[in-house]
C-alpha cells in the first residue's frame, strides 16, 4: 500500500512537471532555477549555489544558464567582492517568465482542486502536512 502511494505521489509530481513544460517550453531545470532565482531575490545566487539546491553538475548548470542568458532570461554580473565570482540574477524578461510559470502553476493547481470537495482538498493538505513534518524529523 505505501510503494502504491509513494509511487503514484512521484508519478503526479512527474506528470505535473511534464505538464508545465509543455505549458512553457521550458525544461523542468530551467523552471527550477528560474523559481530559485525568483524565491531568492534579495541576495545574490552563485552557480554552485544552483548547482547545490538543484543537484545538477557544473556542467549542467553552466551549460542551462548559458542557454537561458542566451534567451534573455538572466545575467551573470560580477561580484564586487570576488572578482572571479559571478552572481546570477533575473532580467525583466527573466521576472516575466517567472510570473508567467507562477501563474500557470497556480492555474493547474486551481482546475486539479476544482474536482475535489472541501473536505477532500482538507484532507490532502492535512496528510501533505503530516509528510513533510515526518520528512523534516528525517532530515530532509
Amino acid at each position: 500500500m505505501e510503494e502504491q502511494f509513494f509511487s503514484t505521489f512521484k508519478y503526479f509530481s512527474i506528470s505535473f512537471d511534464k505538464l508545465i513544460e509543455k505549458k512553457t517550453g521550458m525544461t523542468s531545470a530551467q523552471l527550477r532555477i528560474l523559481g530559485y532565482l525568483m524565491h531568492n531575490r534579495d541576495r545574490h545566487i552563485y552557480q554552485k549555489d544552483i548547482e547545490e539546491t538543484c543537484g545538477v553538475s557544473r556542467a549542467a548548470v553552466s551549460a542551462i544558464l548559458d542557454k537561458m542568458e542566451y534567451a534573455g532570461l538572466l545575467q551573470r554580473r560580477n561580484s564586487e567582492l570576488d572578482r572571479r565570482m559571478k552572481y546570477i540574477t533575473l532580467t525583466e524578461s527573466g521576472w516575466n517568465a517567472a510570473i508567467g510559470v507562477y501563474n500557470e502553476m497556480l492555474s493547474i493547481e486551481a482546475e486539479l482542486y476544482a474536482i475535489l470537495s472541501h473536505e477532500e482538498v482538507e484532507i490532502l493538505l492535512s496528510v501533505r502536512d503530516k509528510l513533510f513534518k515526518k520528512l523534516e524529523e528525517l532530515g530532509c
